[in-house]
């Protein structure tokens, strides 16, 4: 029980220790492209999301951050969106088959 605890416990440090590596232009860049998407999916496909995962694509070659998640409560519907944030555009989304469908 005294491992698991404190694995748990370094696990926990590392992982603030990354997030607080984060730069603040990275986070409010990652916050403002989701806000997007949100909208994105919502006026597009009438669907609320919830984002669990983000990646810049190296700067050399674009301005694009991906996001990925899934449609609220359905963790099994995953969804992905490409946003320029140098205009805060969604350059693509994407959802399942049979949300497309009944659109």
């Amino acid at each position: 029980m005294k491992k698991s605890l404190f694995l748990f416990l370094i696990l926990g440090t590392v992982a603030l220790t990354l997030l607080g590596c984060m730069s603040s232009e990275k986070k409010e860049i990652i916050q403002k492209a989701e806000e997007v998407s949100l909208a994105y999916f919502k006026e597009t496909y009438g669907i609320d999301v919830v984002f669990t995962d983000h990646k810049f694509i190296p700067a050399d070659l674009s301005h694009t951050v991906s996001l990925t998640g899934y449609v609220q409560g359905h963790k099994d519907q995953e969804i992905f969106a490409m946003v320029d944030y140098d205009t805060y555009t969604v350059k693509t989304g994407s959802v399942p088959d049979a949300i497309k469908s009944s659109k």
